[in-house]
């Protein structure tokens, strides 16, 4: 466990030193203050209201945001590494594979809530400011905790497609087209979306008002777990089976 725990703040401290990761934290600020100057402006009229901003921003965070700034991490965590030898080193430490592979899964776990707690923070923040207290905060702030939940299988889905490539940047464009494709399968096939991990990032929904649809949150989170397991194992297998 302590091993597993070291390896986590090393993979952080390698994330956080690149200046994008710092820079992306800045553009999650600006992008949620920003939000709420559109929606001020617009009236709300492109799905941004000024007066329930928190929402807004985690649509907009959760849907296309983060899936990107995930496969950028899955990309430097895993493939950057294998291009440029530093993983050698680390394997030949006295851990496990399963460890460094569930070390860097975590750091980018961290990573994702670290954007979601700013976004929450920002644009909540700006609300309080400019609307007042008009929203119920510990529902806002329920639906922003939840929100880590569906990004665990695109998370799973990035590091999975950084075992099958050899650069960074085939990483990231693979992924970002897998997760496009993905999401256009449900639009073109119905019948097929209610199975599929991506239509689920906006499932914080089914935490908002006073009556909870308990069976359907149930429902999706045992989608979401088994999507999280198979991607865990399928990634796992190959990081341990990989030659280095």
């Amino acid at each position: 466990m302590e091993m597993i725990k070291a390896g986590i703040q090393n993979e952080i401290a390698k994330l956080l030193s690149l200046k994008k990761y710092q820079a992306l934290l800045l553009l999650t600020c600006l992008i949620s203050i920003s939000s709420g100057l559109l929606g001020g402006v617009t009236k709300g009229l492109i799905s941004l209201s000024s007066t329930n901003m928190p929402f807004a921003v985690l649509s907009l965070v959760t849907g296309f945001m983060l899936p990107l700034i995930i496969a950028m991490a899955a990309a430097d965590l895993f493939t950057a590494e294998q291009e440029n030898g530093s993983i050698k080193a680390v394997i030949t430490r006295p851990i496990g594979r399963i460890s460094i592979f569930t070390s860097k899964i975590l750091a980018i776990v961290i990573y994702t809530i670290l954007i979601l707690l700013v976004c929450f923070i920002i644009s909540l923040a700006w609300n309080i400011v400019f609307n007042g207290i008009d929203l119920n905060i510990t529902e806002t702030f329920l639906a922003y905790a939840v929100s880590i939940v569906p990004m665990l299988p695109i998370i799973l889905f990035a590091v999975t497609i950084s075992q099958l490539c050899k650069s960074s940047s085939s990483t990231v464009m693979l992924t970002v087209l897998g997760y496009m494709i993905i999401i256009l399968m449900g639009t073109i096939l119905p019948r097929v979306y209610p199975m599929l991990f991506t239509s689920y990032t906006g499932w914080y929904k089914l935490f908002i008002g006073s009556a909870m649809p308990i069976t359907s949150i149930l429902n999706t989170l045992a989608l979401l777990v088994a999507y999280t397991l198979i991607l865990f194992a399928v990634s796992s297998w190959a990081f341990e089976k990989k030659d280095y």
